[in-house]
């Protein structure tokens, strides 16, 4: 390229080239280089895979003016015909997976370029099809980003459905060592985005004692929430009851709760909870603090204890915190980017587009971690008044010490916040 004319600090601008102690240097050396299309078929970035064992295995162009992942898809250049024509699109996660069922003979799989399914995505394919098939890595990493993304597909208006790969195998293995028609069973047999989403969250908790029944429920409330109509939030409520081996009807009490604190409308469609109310004021904190330390990374020491002590909601934001404290004053944003993962560098491509208030940084500081306090101890006092619910209405005496320490929890809420919400 510089023999062509482009001016080094033009390859960096796009990504390509970064600055090291020698001069500039090539991004993307010792890496199989896949060009990454819009939806035009305009070459707008690139992804690298590495030949041996080194780290990162992928790399992206950095985010461009051009090249936004949460804004593009990849391959939907080639698969919207496909997509249109069967009203179904199936999302991987990565460029070989992609690569590969194409290869295969099928036509209608785009790739997100990482686990981290944005709503711009879900808009793209909401224009073109009906359903959507998830068929992410089977780890932990995949199985978690499939529960998100099934909330955010259907916020957009999209039937979601979950494809799991046998074995713990990716797309792209699986099909290569077992072919078309495997495959095909695979996405025949997707499981219902709900469905899925409820049986995830039973797993993540010990639902052979009854706090852990508890916390399911709680969890798993926000998925009924989404349901198009109280008659298929009715069955799911059903089918987790006799799951969990709990009154259908005080799930459904929970429900009707869960339904008023959100603006839920009881004449069957859903309001779309604002961003706020649902996991955005937490977020909204978060990712806040984060723009402030990415901004001025010496402030990382002070709040690092008392950010361990209440911790992030958001796993990948709580990836991202960690490492920014590891590299502390020595941050910058290449180097920050080399060590995150996929859903990782998509957070920080958008917390630092994100414009930080005017003011004492300092009090803006304390402001973020005050809303992170305030949301662990709401968390905690929701946990403890469910407890305390259920052994009132089971006559087990231990309903006395929860409602106790429920009472504790939103004495120390109204201590320190004021008489707000509870």
């Amino acid at each position: 390229l510089a023999k062509r004319g482009c001016q080094p600090q033009v390859l960096e601008a796009a990504g390509l080239a970064a600055r090291g102690r020698d001069g500039y240097y090539d991004k993307f050396r010792n890496r199989v280089i896949i060009p990454i299309r819009d939806a035009r078929g305009r070459i707008v970035g690139f992804g690298g895979r590495v030949l041996d064992n080194s780290t990162p295995k992928y790399l992206n162009t950095a985010e461009t003016q051009w090249f936004n992942k949460r804004r593009l898809l990849f391959g939907l250049d080639i698969a919207l015909k496909a997509i249109r024509k069967s009203g179904r699109a199936v999302v991987v996660e990565g460029y070989m997976d992609a690569i590969s069922l194409h290869a295969a003979g099928f036509d209608n799989v785009v790739a997100s370029m990482g686990t981290a399914f944005s709503q711009e995505q879900a808009k793209l394919l909401q224009r073109l099809a009906d359903e959507v098939i998830f068929c992410y890595d089977s780890d932990s990493a995949g199985r978690k980003a499939s529960v998100r993304a099934v909330s955010i597909a259907r916020e957009a208006g999209l039937k979601v459905r979950i494809a799991g790969v046998p074995d713990g195998k990716d797309p792209d293995e699986y099909v290569r060592q077992h072919g078309h028609d495997a495959f095909a069973q695979v996405l025949a047999a997707a499981q219902n985005g709900i469905d899925f989403q409820i049986d995830e969250t039973i797993l993540q908790n010990n639902i052979a004692n009854l706090a852990g029944k508890v916390e399911a429920v709680s969890n798993i409330l926000p998925f009924l929430l989404e349901c198009q109509n109280e008659i298929e939030a009715s069955e799911h409520i059903r089918r987790l009851a006799q799951r969990l081996t709990i009154d259908e009807g005080l799930i459904a009490e929970e429900y009707r709760k869960a339904a008023r604190r959100g603006g839920r409308q009881q004449t069957g469609q859903p309001t779309v909870i604002p961003e706020e109310k649902s996991a955005g004021i937490g977020q909204q904190a978060e990712e806040l603090l984060l723009r402030l330390l990415l901004e001025q990374p010496q402030l990382c020491d002070e709040c690092c204890a008392e950010v361990k002590e209440t911790g992030f909601e958001d796993a990948v934001l709580a990836q991202l915190f960690d490492r920014l404290c590891e590299l502390g004053t020595a941050y910058t944003t290449d180097k920050l980017n080399n060590v995150l993962d996929d859903a990782a560098q998509t957070a920080l491509a958008r917390i630092l587009a994100h414009q930080l208030p005017e003011g004492d940084m300092d009090k803006l500081m304390q402001d973020c971690l005050r809303q992170m306090r305030r949301l662990r101890l709401e968390k905690e006092y929701e946990k403890h008044r469910l407890l305390a619910d259920e052994y009132e209405r089971s006559a087990d005496e231990r309903f006395l010490s929860e409602l106790m320490e429920s009472q504790r929890i939103k004495n120390e809420i109204k201590k320190l916040y004021g008489n707000q919400n509870k």
